[in-house]
């Protein structure tokens, strides 16, 4: 006999009950539970009464529990959300500050720019430079020295002031032919003539075309002679080019086409107008220019040889020259513009090294500063110029004027020393205690860094000298 089984026993109710027997019928094609023989099927008449049962029921999950489940999604509660935001606020923070940890690491610094108080000092003396000793001498206020001179000749020319008018007429020569079967003479001065057109500029009115022979000349029939001619006018226009000459004399005469001359050569001389003419007094002026010119060029060939040497002179200190005479060709009356002048010229000085002279004058200046100062040695100036002779000795001695700028309390390296790890405005407090000390500012970076670092080599101290 089967047992029954009853999952869930619901609440006595009569329509759940029938409705469960109907259920439990359908589901068990309406064979009522209980032993029975496969080949001896039950008798009608002997139905055994219907026994009471329970429905079975199942519960089924809603629709939108089972999507969740499929989507494995699951909602954190409240408490779970907070819980995740706050890790990720955690860990962001964490990595802000391992980054600037690093930046600070690598990029850590302190600029400190301090404004003392400076006061300025000044020394003034003669150096003289001697050839005679071979080191800086500081009783003497004296350095080496070298003699060296240079000597060349110079040439110049100089302008003419003069002027003249000169009215020059051109010349050259032609050839005559007599074609005619008589013999030709032509007389001293007579008349040729050539093309207008050969005449540049053209001609005015009141000049003539003409050039005249300055000989006397016979032409026998068919034969040629040479003659020298001489323009009739003054002027360039009559430096013509070659050309076929007339002669004007013979106009009217069966002889005019048979007589006449030709020239191969552009005649010459041919000038008109002012022109420079040399006077005593350009000869003087001229001589004067040279003089000055040899000492500058042979001042600047010394200095040329002085430099080669690796030493230097003072601009005023060649003052020993030695000139020759002046040389000149042209004379009074010659129409040139320029006159060409030489001279020999020699000069000597004494040389010295630049940095013996400021060695002295630093140490000259040196003595001045108090044992407890600092000095700015960027501000160091070192000025000379030409003193003229030492009467002491005869030597040429250089004029010193040096200036350089001081002020009192501790080196730079003592500042590091005293900033190091110090809080800003506490390194700001320790420098204004300092001697001599006016203003202070303190520039640190990255921005978020708070006091000086604690590596001497990241701190820059900047003195500013106002």
């Amino acid at each position: 006999m089967v047992k029954k089984v009853i999952d869930i026993i619901p609440p006595k109710n009569p329509l759940l009950e029938r409705a469960g027997e109907e259920s439990f019928l359908k589901y068990n094609d309406g064979a009522p539970q209980g032993e029975a023989s496969q080949n001896d099927p039950e008798p009608e008449s002997k139905a055994e009464p219907a026994v009471e049962t329970k429905p079975r029921m199942t519960f089924v999950a809603s629709r939108e529990g089972a999507e969740k489940k499929r989507s494995g999604f699951k909602m954190p509660g409240k408490g779970g959300l907070l819980k995740g935001l706050a890790f990720k606020l955690a860990f962001v923070a964490a990595a802000v500050l391992l980054i600037m940890y690093g930046v600070d690491l690598k990029f850590a610094k302190a600029v400190v720019k301090i404004w003392p108080e400076t006061s300025n000092l000044r020394k003034e003396a003669n150096i003289a430079i001697d050839p005679a000793v071979q080191s800086i001498d500081k009783v003497k206020n004296s350095i080496p020295g070298l003699a060296v001179s240079a000597e060349d000749t110079i040439k110049g020319e100089f302008p003419v002031t003069g002027q003249k008018n000169i009215q020059g007429k051109a010349q050259g020569t032609v050839k005559l032919f007599n074609n005619y079967s008589t013999p030709q003479r032509l007389v001293k001065g007579t008349r040729l003539q050539a093309p207008l057109e050969k005449f540049q500029p053209a001609l005015a009115k009141d000049e003539t075309p003409w050039f005249r022979t300055t000989e006397d000349v016979v032409l026998n029939p068919k034969s040629s002679a040479t003659v020298k001619v001489v323009a009739d006018g003054a002027g360039v226009k009559y430096n013509i080019d070659p050309s076929v000459f007339s002669v004007p004399g013979l106009v009217g005469t069966a002889q005019y086409t048979f007589v006449y001359g030709q020239s191969f050569e552009k005649f010459q001389g041919g000038t008109q107008g002012n022109s420079p003419e040399v006077k005593k007094e350009d000869l003087d002026n001229a001589k004067k220019a040279m003089a000055d010119l040899a000492k500058e060029q042979i001042k600047k060939t010394l200095e040329a040889k002085v430099q080669q040497q690796g030493l230097e002179i003072v601009d005023a200190s060649v003052e020993k020259f030695e000139l020759g005479d002046a040389v000149i060709t042209a004379k009074v009356g010659d129409n040139i513009p320029k006159i060409a002048v030489s001279m020999s010229a020699k000069a000597s000085t004494v040389a010295y090294k630049r940095s013996d002279f400021e060695n002295l004058a630093k140490d000259l200046i040196s003595n001045q500063i108090a044992a407890d100062s600092i000095v700015n040695e960027k501000s160091l100036s070192i000025k000379s110029s030409y003193a003229g002779i030492d009467p002491a000795n005869g030597k040429p001695a250089l004029a010193l004027v040096a200036q350089i700028t001081v002020y009192s309390g501790m080196s730079e390296g003592d500042f590091k020393k005293g900033l190091s790890e110090k809080g800003a405005n506490e390194a700001k407090i320790f420098l204004m205690n300092q001697p001599g000390m006016k203003d202070v500012q303190i520039q640190l970076t990255p921005p978020w860094r708070f006091n000086i670092p604690r590596d001497l080599d990241r701190i820059e101290v900047q003195t500013i000298m106002d």
